[in-house]
């Protein structure tokens, strides 16, 4: 069991669950579940290999097994009877949709790979870059949301892999931000070697850790962070997650201790070992550059007390609390103040964005 948690936790395979849905008119049928239910827009993947795209609207019935929410457009037709689909935050089915002139290009790591990005050129050659990234068993999908705003406000934004990341150099395990920092950091050189005047950075998740972790190793790496839903604790992360799972608490501490074991994080296939004390991001750490925080008390996988102590670490960050929404649908739950809460930031001091708690 400690073994099958520990390589959960540091696994780079996406985990995508399956459900069975159908068209009920021009609407879907979905089973009921915390996910299905929430308010907001979302995406659902569905035909061969899950390569279609739905955009999913608001609930517009639901009883205790059943929810019914209303097809917006997809970017194929819907079989009649009942088939399998996967229920995601994605808004968009690709960069396409943001930019049709978007553009694949490879950032070079220092390691001698390059990892794939996708590029969005801003209204002018000389403007600020922003670099978005993904959190971990995921894609740049995830950063569509953030790439969105970043384009309406002008900026060019460059949405990145890196290693173990769900389309990004293959690994066998992650390090939860600690060795993957550098390919942000290789990301950032290559922004700034192809004009960026400045480079802002928006991270997802355990995106979070790649640029904290960066700013740890050089305080001027960047100009300005955005953090979404971020993880800045994996201590208190996983502690979360055997809470979720409903097993003894001593389970937590055997798991964390396996991942800072060489010999146990050698046999999982990691490529160092997790220190835990430089994956709290509250600790030993001056953020010097505008910072925002957007997350929600709704997070049942990233603690929003997490936030909380981050922030309170961190007296010039600014935290904006979203409405109630699952973990990094925040974007898919509140659009509105994720849109103006990222638009403020990039737009203005981030002193001028209201803090809140």
């Amino acid at each position: 069991m400690v073994w099958m948690l520990a390589r959960r936790i540091v696994g780079v395979v996406p985990r995508r669950k399956t459900v069975t849905v159908r068209l009920v008119g021009d609407d879907l049928e979905l089973p009921r579940s915390d996910l299905t239910v929430v308010e907001g827009s979302y995406g659902l993947w569905f035909g061969d290999r899950f390569q279609q795209h739905a955009l999913i609207g608001p609930v517009v019935w639901s009883d205790n097994d059943r929810v019914i929410r209303r097809v917006l457009n997809t970017t194929a037709p819907m079989g009649t009877e009942p088939f399998e689909a996967q229920w995601t935050g994605h808004l968009m089915s690709g960069p396409g949709e943001i930019d049709p002139n978007w553009e694949d290009v490879a950032v070079p790591l220092n390691d001698g790979r390059s990892a794939p990005a996708w590029l969005f050129r801003g209204t002018s050659t000389a403007v600020p870059w922003v670099i978005h990234v993904q959190g971990i068993r995921t894609s740049r999908l995830v950063t569509l949301r953030s790439v969105e705003v970043a384009q309406s406000a002008g900026f060019t934004s460059l949405a990145i892999t890196y290693r173990g990341a769900g389309d990004g150099p293959p690994a066998s395990a992650s390090t939860l931000g600690l060795d993957e920092s550098s390919d942000l950091g290789d990301a950032v050189r290559y922004a700034r070697s192809h004009g960026a005047t400045a480079v802002y950075v928006v991270a997802w998740s355990m995106g979070a850790g790649l640029a904290l972790e960066l700013l740890r190793h050089d305080p001027t790496a960047f100009d300005r962070l955005a953090l979404i839903a971020p993880a800045t604790n994996w201590r208190e992360i996983v502690k979360q997650g055997v809470k979720r799972a409903r097993l003894p608490g001593f389970f937590a501490p055997v798991v964390m201790w396996a991942l800072g074991s060489r010999v146990v994080s050698r046999l999982i296939g990691m490529p160092a070992v997790v220190d835990f004390d430089r994956l709290d991001w509250a600790r030993d750490l001056v953020i010097g550059v505008p910072t925002i925080v957007v997350h929600s008390s709704g997070d049942e996988e990233i603690p929003f007390e997490l936030t909380r102590i981050f922030v309170l670490a961190h007296p010039h960050v600014a935290l904006m609390e979203t409405a109630v929404a699952p973990h990094g649908w925040e974007a898919n739950v509140d659009p509105n103040l994720f849109r103006s809460a990222l638009a403020s930031w990039l737009e203005d001091s981030v002193s001028t964005v209201p803090r809140q708690s």
